[in-house]
């Protein structure tokens, strides 16, 4: 999934990295012990200028399964914010201090939902590739859902029947360029 957002988020902003690394704790005190302090502490991608001009954005993904035993007796939307405030306990304080950057988790469940932080993320994505490809903002949106959807619901999949090649899926990191939205 991760893969698939940097390759989605590189046809609206140019300077976009893959697992980055940050930078090691110089003295910075982390109040939260659950936090990630480790020197080779990693995001899943960054994307400069994704909230402001020039200002870095770290994301990191979760993807969980909503009726997994131990998370029965909680309600769904209750699942999504605390897997939403469990990355942010391990690296909001971090990148926010060290790094002065935004940190977004994008958490999202094996059924295809999306927590809050991932639709506003989705939400203006969308908002900037329409704006770039003059296309109409529902479709952009709506595309972007069911990209994320399909390519969470192939890695089920594969998780469950295993792989059939050692190479990466195809499908996962299609250009959304490649997509005629006027068939939609």
């Amino acid at each position: 999934m991760k893969r698939l957002f940097a390759g989605i988020v590189k046809e609206a902003y140019c300077d976009v990295e893959v697992e980055p690394g940050l930078l090691p704790l110089s003295g910075e005190v982390v109040r939260l012990k659950s936090a990630i302090v480790s020197d080779e502490a990693r995001s899943d991608v960054r994307v400069r200028g994704f909230w402001g001009n020039k200002r870095d954005a770290f994301f990191d993904v979760a993807v969980f399964y909503p009726f997994a035993s131990s998370y029965l007796p909680k309600k769904i939307p209750n699942l999504y914010a605390t897997i939403e405030k469990a990355k942010q306990r391990e690296y909001k304080q971090r990148v926010n201090e060290v790094e002065d950057a935004d940190f977004i988790p994008l958490v999202m469940s094996s059924t295809g939902g999306m927590g809050k932080h991932m639709q506003i993320a989705i939400k203006h994505l969308a908002e900037t590739i329409a704006e770039r490809r003059k296309e109409n903002y529902s479709k952009v949106v709506a595309l972007l859902r069911a990209k994320f959807v399909f390519c969470v619901a192939r890695a089920a999949l594969v998780c469950l029947r295993g792989s059939r090649s050692i190479r990466p899926m195809r499908g996962c990191g299609e250009r959304l360029e490649e997509v005629d939205l006027a068939c939609l």
